[in-house]
This record gives structure tokens, sequence and C-alpha cells, in this order.
């Protein structure tokens, strides 16, 4: 992830083990339990690229983060929701 106010989900994916049931990420409106202690970011890419999104927001726990802003990894209970980024005009 580059310093860029947007996520690209097309960089490299990495792969993801066993989920926790409290700890998700949303997509589409559906709801995907993730595995606490995994690499955020490759969580994050995995996803977007699943959902098919190239360029997207990322809210952690209701807040837009930036990738510069992303703490490493997973945390038991942590919600988090992508978005299409829209560029009007």
């Amino acid at each position: 992830m580059e310093n860029q106010g947007y996520w690209d989900g097309n960089e490299e994916r990495e792969e993801m083990g066993d989920s926790n049931l409290n700890t998700y990420i949303r997509v589409n409106g559906s709801d995907r339990q993730i595995e606490v202690g995994a690499s955020l970011v490759s969580v994050i890419k995995e996803t977007a690229r699943d959902a098919g999104l190239g360029k997207f927001r990322v809210f952690l726990d209701g807040q837009e983060i930036r990738p510069s802003e992303a703490p490493d990894q997973i945390t038991e209970g942590m919600g988090l929701e992508l978005r299409p980024y829209d560029i009007a005009g």
C-alpha cells in the first residue's frame, strides 16, 4: 500500500487462515469472518479482490482509515468495511 488516499486491491495476494466469529469484514452488504492475528492489509486486499473492487475506502470500527493508518494485524472484535472509491467528475 502506498501513501495514497485510497486502497488499491490490485496488489499481491496472501492467503488467510481460519476465522474468528466476532471479528469481521463487510463488503457489498455481506459480512465475512476473519482471523485474529492475520495481516490486516492482506485480508483487505484479498477481500477487495474477491469482491471485484479496484480502488476502495476502508472503515475500521466505523471510522475511515488511510493505508498509512492501518494497524499491522487483525485484533479480536475488529469490524472492517470496504466501500467502493467513487471519483466524481
